[in-house]
């Protein structure tokens, strides 16, 4: 069943299911609670085991948001995923994402370690900014910004259909309008603030990333300029108590979802 909260200003959906100790995860930009929980996914063996939260992070999905770009940095989703734990009444939990909800837990891992009793990172962002960011990576940001500010001037409407038109958009034009349709379906919130926001918003340093002390799994793939193995790696260099988990190619983990929870599983039962 989802529900509603207030989470520090804004009225977010979410949704909590299964017995056991609390696992908060967020979606990935542009994503929402059905991207982390696929209808068909069979989720009965981890049901069993926690209690999982998913939520649609601000301006996401269902949820409501701030209409000031400025509002969307990976320090609000940051307490935004902290606040859902002290919602659910616990003190600390087993705090993760993927991508966008990567990097708010990561937040929350150097911020606020007294919240978090692990940390589950699926494929993180591009992690450390322009100097440690490789040229692909920084092109794969740029788009989104050139996304974001064309929204901003031409309306979502407009900007769709000039994107239909750009080389590589999509390998043919039925997979083009597939894209166009997915982005007409996504929250207004999201293609006119969050993009923009998150893409401005500073990233820690990576030596910052030593002062988590809670345990942590992180899994990648390869050849994905967006969630670059470098920063899993990065991140597998400074966080002391970490695993790291790498697909050889793109999109593995989201093609395998019982594979990625099959590892995961195995980590969580080697923390008891």
């Amino acid at each position: 069943m989802f529900e509603f909260a207030e989470i520090n200003g804004h009225r977010l959906r979410y949704r909590v299911q299964g017995e056991g100790p609390l696992v908060v995860f967020g979606h990935g930009l542009m994503g929402n609670i059905e991207q982390v929980t696929p209808e068909g996914l069979d989720l009965s063996d981890v049901l069993s085991r926690v209690r999982l939260l998913t939520f649609d992070a601000r301006g996401h999905g269902q949820s409501g948001g701030p209409t000031d770009h400025a509002q969307y940095t990976w320090e609000t989703l940051g307490r935004d995923m902290s606040a859902f734990v002290t919602h659910a009444g616990e003190e600390s939990a087993i705090i993760g994402g993927a991508s966008m909800g990567a990097a708010s837990a990561l937040w929350v891992g150097v911020e606020q370690p007294e919240k978090v009793r692990a940390l589950v990172i699926l494929m993180p962002p591009p992690l450390g900014g322009p100097d440690f960011q490789a040229p692909d990576e920084k092109n794969a940001i740029a788009f989104l910004d050139m996304l974001s500010m064309a929204i901003q001037a031409t309306g979502i409407a407009q900007t769709i259909e000039f994107a239909k038109k750009i080389p590589g958009f999509g390998s043919t034009p039925e997979e083009a309008e597939e894209r166009a349709a997915w982005l007409r379906s996504q929250n207004p919130l999201t293609l006119m603030y969050a993009i923009r926001g998150l893409v401005q918003s500073p990233f820690h340093h990576p030596d910052d990333y030593a002062r988590i002390s809670a345990p942590t799994i992180i899994v990648a793939h390869e050849g994905d300029p967006l969630h670059p193995v470098r920063s899993a790696r990065l991140l597998k260099e400074k966080i002391p108590n970490s695993e790291l988990l790498v697909a050889p190619e793109p999109g593995y983990w989201t093609a395998h979802p019982r594979e990625f929870l099959t590892e995961v599983s195995k980590w969580l039962e080697g923390l008891d």
